[in-house]
């Protein structure tokens, strides 16, 4: 499978830029003004995208549920997910309002109806939530769109998540992301087990991120350490409103301050090749050492190691070089305190007459 995955016109994956994902879940409250002012801010943020859900109340919840006796009875939460149901008209004007905001519009749809909707609005990718990830009927009919599938695997096992990348897989889409999630809200930092991210892209090859519901940035910013491309983290105006997604969601000066940390860790982490920056090459002459003069040495002078000092700065032979000028002769004159040169240094002469200087060895064979 491939390591990348295109979100519209941008490439998510490795040697890329993390894509950020503000979810704002029900923190709109129903209301698209709301909805739109979380997208701006998400925007002025610095998120790549901004994530809705896309949900009715009789394709999530049957409306009836047993209680601790085993009594069936209204589920409590069936009126709330009805009342903050993202209404059908409401995702074109969301998604029209984010094109204009130059910010990806995405949501993850929790029926087969919704999935539909979501596809005749035009999405550049879907995202899967964890619980879902054995709903193989919505995993087909996703994949079926062609769009790239972000696939959260929150409360998995390693087989379950095999299993939901064969079934999309078998629709023909490779074009698969998947997240490491741990499905508490909040969840605990010691829960995270962030080494799970590199077992993910070891084990399929593909872009894997965090959709994190902890507290602060920590478990994000470690997570993009470790090889993570995509960033998931619920977005609120504040943790005091009465909403089920507020009280552990990011508010917005906190979530610029981590896209301002990860895009700033991107920096640190650099190329993987090691050698020196530009700014570096100055160090390898001034904190480095080289072979220095600790007397006056004559010409012809046999060299022998307490002629020498290996100190700062690196203006003459390298240190690993004073062994191969032990029994050398001296060239010339040498000044107390000043480097050693190669051409300070001639063969000693076996048979009397005018060594010869010291010269690299011929690696090019001429």
């Amino acid at each position: 499978m491939p390591g990348k995955i295109t979100i519209g016109e941008r490439e998510v994956g490795q040697g890329q830029p993390v894509y950020i994902i503000a979810e704002v879940g029900s923190n709109h409250d129903s209301s698209l003004e709301r909805a739109k002012e979380l997208a701006r801010g998400a925007k002025d943020v610095g998120a790549d995208a901004v994530k809705f859900q896309s949900f009715t109340a009789e394709g999530l919840l049957n409306p009836l549920r047993p209680d601790a006796d085993g009594k069936w009875e209204d589920h409590p939460a069936y009126d709330v997910i009805a009342q903050l149901s993202l209404p059908a008209k409401w995702h074109y004007e969301l998604k029209r309002y984010c094109d204009e905001l130059e910010i990806d519009f995405l949501s993850a749809p929790f029926d087969l109806g919704r999935a539909d909707l979501l596809h005749m609005v035009g999405l550049p990718a879907f995202k899967i939530a964890s619980g879902d990830i054995t709903y193989v009927q919505l995993l087909r009919k996703v994949a079926s769109f062609g769009k790239p599938v972000i696939l959260s695997t929150g409360a998995s096992y390693l087989e379950e998540v095999d299993e939901a990348v064969k079934v999309i897989m078998a629709e023909g889409n490779s074009q698969i992301a998947l997240m490491h999630c741990v499905s508490l809200y909040p969840s605990k930092l010691e829960d995270a087990n962030l080494k799970c991210i590199t077992a993910m892209k070891k084990a399929w090859g593909v872009p894997v991120g965090l959709s994190d519901h902890s507290p602060g940035s920590l478990l994000a910013i470690a997570a993009v350490s470790l090889g993570a491309t995509i960033i998931e983290k619920h977005l609120t105006f504040s943790r005091e409103l009465g909403g089920p997604d507020h009280s552990y969601a990011m508010e917005l000066d906190e979530f610029k301050s981590m896209v301002d940390d990860i895009r700033t860790l991107e920096k640190a982490l650099g190329t993987g090749v090691k050698k020196p920056t530009e700014q570096e090459m100055g160090e390898r002459v001034g904190a480095r050492r080289s072979i220095y003069l600790r007397k006056d040495v004559a010409a012809g002078t046999v060299l022998t190691s307490d002629l020498f000092k290996v100190v700062r700065h690196a203006h003459g032979m390298e240190p690993r070089e004073l062994s191969s000028v032990i029994g050398k002769e001296a060239a010339r004159d040498l000044k107390r305190n000043m480097p050693l040169l190669r051409d300070d240094i001639i063969e000693p002469d076996k048979v009397g007459g005018v060594g010869k200087p010291v010269k690299e060895p011929d690696f090019a064979g001429g």
